[in-house]
């Protein structure tokens, strides 16, 4: 695992109190193995400010227990029926993308958007002539 950031580097971006003492560490790990999971690619030895500035908003969305949150339900509730005397409940979802980032939390939308430099489609390639 790449070490992108590191708990002073959050403590300098979002000030001290970004989380509480005992969460900090666990929630830099968790944002430097999201950061290495994204296959970086182009990176410099110097860690770049915007990735310094993703890995901090990714440990805040971390500390907040949003950055791996599971989701239950796939899709926004469109309807819902409740029926007390029939014992009738039904819901109905709109199908969500796997790989759309609109169910993310804002943190992590954000952290996403500042590391696109970085990040490749495996499939593309250039072409010169």
């Amino acid at each position: 695992m790449t070490t992108y950031i590191t708990v002073a580097d959050v403590d300098e971006l979002l000030g001290a109190d970004w989380a509480t003492a005992d969460k900090k560490a666990r929630a830099v790990l968790q944002a430097n193995a999201y950061l290495t999971a994204l296959s970086l690619h182009g990176v410099p030895d110097i860690t770049p400010d915007e990735i310094k500035q993703a890995g901090a908003f990714l440990a805040s969305a971390s500390a907040a227990g949003v950055l791996y949150k599971q989701q239950t339900e796939s899709g926004a509730l469109t309807s819902k029926t409740v029926d007390a005397d029939g014992v009738r409940v039904t819901k109905s979802y709109a199908s969500s993308q796997s790989t759309s980032n609109s169910s993310l939390p804002e943190d992590v939308q954000l952290a996403l958007a500042l590391l696109k430099p970085w990040r490749s489609n495996p499939l593309a390639f250039r072409v010169y002539r």
